[in-house]
């Protein structure tokens, strides 16, 4: 499914309307679309009043058409002009059809005490102010009416965006239109489906006003994309009737130490759970105990350690042994950050010849050097959270969280690797290929050991074949979904990685059904 910013929406309307058409017939679909969705909603059995708050751009034109449409199906319909009178041609064209009809329009002053009786004998709000263009925060007046209309309580459905929100940075100032439903028009926005603002929209339809896939595809910068369930059954490896372990490849996890032997289940176990056919554990010798009373289906390779039970750089030797026998690796998982643990990560990636999927230590090791990544042959997954991607780019937490696509992407593009940014909503970029936003996942991840579970789910799926994008794509997608469903079952307090691992055979047959 595809995201646009605001800009990328104005230029794939612009490509409907280079194809036959014009922006007045694109305001005049989407206003009927919007006003059969609320009537078929809210209407359909019993007919409503309604109130169309209109502010005086195009957002507004929408909210006079859809005022128009409603009429049209005998709805009792009134509009606000909420900030003067309309000042797009367009706009201008449907309010004066609008006047035409007889519906009746009233000014707000500034007071909502002078609108009062408008709110009170009205039984659905459409908040149609504006729209996908709106940054800062609503003025006195406007946060006047917006929280005047919330304290009523009464259905409001926001047009495309609620009214003080900011679409392509999913943020709210100050007072927001707090609808029960908001109605994207064409595609879904940031703010749609970004936290915390997609908290503000209440249940999210979409309108179709005719825009086609290729009208999206032509834009630049590309759209983003969002997965579904339906997307992921497609992305996945099929599991075949006949085949062996061999078919379903090989992981290697450099993960762990004598501290963190969790870090290394986890990871292997993630790997496992997911598919492939072999697994491999890399660990220093003195996390054996802790390794084999919880591991049994994988491969051990227990290496050199270090006196305070971190890998040894003496370890490089065997574990570059092992990845020649393997079709992915993941390095980084509880591996300490020390001398000896950056000698052997930098020193091994630049020996891998297969896909490597980078996390946690070994992403604190390349800090020091990033150009390091541009010296790995293989593809590269870099798997940061916030803080580890603040080290990576020198950026403050604070400017990768208020851009972190744009920060993805840029990064992405410049070292030439796949970079999963893991946020609230974690942001996939791949050089030359689309970005995605996932949609899925809550609070109940934000615990230790979940980003080792990710790692190795992408690395298992990374193994089986996939492309480092959609192995990425799929891995986060999954996780998320399935920790969903999980804090339903229990709850996001309580939940933890292991319970997700122990999830995860159960939600795997929604895709293999």
């Amino acid at each position: 499914m595809f995201i646009v910013t605001s800009k990328q929406m104005y230029a794939a309307e612009l490509s409907a309307v280079k194809r036959g058409g014009s922006f007045h017939e694109l305001m005049e679909k989407a206003g009927n679309a919007c006003a059969k969705i609320i009537y078929d909603t809210y209407c359909a059995d019993k007919k409503k009043k309604v109130l169309i708050i209109c502010g005086k751009g195009k957002n507004g034109g929408d909210g006079f058409v859809i005022a128009r449409s409603l009429w049209e199906k005998g709805c009792e319909v009134s509009v606000l002009l909420a900030c003067g009178e309309p000042r797009d041609s367009d706009s201008k064209e449907n309010f004066n059809l609008l006047e035409s009809a007889g519906i009746q329009v009233r000014r707000y002053n500034g007071s909502a005490v002078a609108v009062s009786d408008l709110l009170k004998s009205n039984d659905i709000f459409v908040d149609a102010v504006f729209g996908t263009g709106f940054k800062g925060k609503l003025d006195d007046d406007l946060s006047l009416l917006a929280k005047s209309i919330n304290a009523f309580g009464k259905t409001l459905i926001s047009i495309d965006v609620p009214s003080g929100a900011d679409c392509d940075n999913a943020t709210a100032e100050g007072e927001v239109f707090l609808p029960d439903m908001t109605i994207a028009i064409s595609a879904l926005k940031p703010v749609h489906i970004m936290k915390p603002a997609n908290q503000l929209c209440g249940e999210i339809k979409n309108a179709d006003i005719g825009i086609k896939s290729a009208d999206y595809e032509s834009i630049t910068p590309p759209a983003y994309y969002t997965c579904e369930e339906k997307d992921i059954k497609e992305l996945l490896p099929k599991r075949k009737p006949v085949s062996n372990k061999g078919t379903y490849g090989h992981a290697l996890c450099i993960c762990g130490s004598l501290r963190m032997p969790g870090a290394a289940f986890m990871s292997v176990q993630g790997a496992i759970r997911t598919g492939a056919g072999l697994v491999t554990a890399a660990f220093p010798k003195g996390a054996y105990p802790a390794m084999v009373s919880k591991l049994s289906e994988c491969l051990f390779l227990p290496a050199e350690e270090t006196f305070d039970g971190t890998f040894s750089f003496t370890a490089l030797p065997a574990i570059i042994e092992a990845a020649k026998k393997c079709t992915a690796v993941l390095i980084g998982c509880g591996i300490g950050f020390n001398r000896e643990t950056e000698r052997l990560t930098e020193s091994f990636l630049k020996e891998i010849s297969v896909p490597v999927v980078i996390d946690a230590d070994a992403l604190n090791i390349l800090s020091k050097n990033p150009d390091l990544i541009r010296d790995i042959i293989a593809p590269v997954i870099l798997t940061p959270h916030p803080g580890e991607f603040s080290r990576l780019t020198g950026k403050t937490i604070k400017e990768i969280l208020l851009n972190p696509v744009e920060t993805a992407k840029e990064f992405s593009d410049k070292y030439r690797c796949t970079v999963v940014l893991k946020t609230a909503n974690t942001v996939i970029c791949s050089p030359d290929k689309p970005t995605y936003i996932n949609t899925t996942g809550n609070a109940g991840l934000a615990k230790g050991g979940s980003g080792d579970l990710l790692a190795g789910m992408i690395v298992s799926l990374l193994a089986q074949g996939m492309s480092p994008e959609d192995a990425s794509a799929a891995a986060v997608y999954m996780h998320g979904n399935a920790a969903d469903i999980l804090a339903e079952k229990t709850s996001m307090r309580g939940m933890t990685a292991t319970d997700l691992l122990s999830y995860l055979p159960e939600y795997y047959g929604r895709f293999e059904k």
